[in-house]
């Protein structure tokens, strides 16, 4: 009876690991229904289709080029230096978090931390 118990206690956290593995991949949302959640915070995850990078503001744009695109991640010059090299997440997948706000009629989410950006590995990449 004590192995079956110890087996068990060994495997229980095991399963709730899993769960929150597929919990949190569930609580990402497609960037095309960021319009739909103006005011709420989510994680989208998205392929960079676009980087625009001037003096005063960077625009991420996500799945399509402006004007198309699905979601845009701001950063504004006060941050410029926790997100260096932006220019290289064009054409990669990322994950982002943060509170939809809309400007001029599009979905966007600012950035403001460094831990609201993660590129995940691609699974090509793993070996």
């Amino acid at each position: 009876m004590k192995p079956l118990l110890l087996a068990l206690s060994l495997l229980l956290p095991l399963t709730t690991l899993n769960a929150q593995d597929k919990e949190k991949k569930s609580d990402v949302v497609p960037a095309k229904e960021a319009k739909s959640k103006i005011g709420e915070s989510i994680t989208v995850e998205a392929k960079v289709a676009e980087v625009n990078k001037t003096d005063k503001i960077v625009r991420i744009n996500l799945e399509a080029r402006f004007p198309k695109q699905e979601l845009t991640l701001v950063i504004f010059p006060a941050n410029f230096s926790k997100f260096e090299d932006v220019e290289k997440l064009e054409g990669k997948t990322v994950r982002v978090t943060g509170k939809v706000t809309e400007y001029q009629k599009r979905p966007q989410i600012v950035l403001d931390s460094k831990e609201q950006l993660k590129v995940p590995e691609a699974k090509e990449e793993k070996k």
